[in-house]
């Protein structure tokens, strides 16, 4: 009883590390995709006259 108890847990453990990392992957994906737009989006900026821009 006590050696299924330490497969079944085991087994959850490597389950939810694999989950983990397909959480992570898509977060870092996500988060790159994300920068890349701002980055984007801030270089067609910089053609705006002084006016044109927001001021903080």
């Amino acid at each position: 009883m006590i050696i299924s108890m330490a497969d079944n847990q085991y087994d959850i453990d490597s389950a939810m590390n694999m989950i983990k990392e397909d959480i992570i992957r898509e977060l870092s994906e996500c988060i790159s995709k994300q920068n890349k737009n701002v980055y984007y989006r801030q270089g067609s900026s910089n053609n705006l006259s002084f006016s044109d821009k927001t001021l903080d």
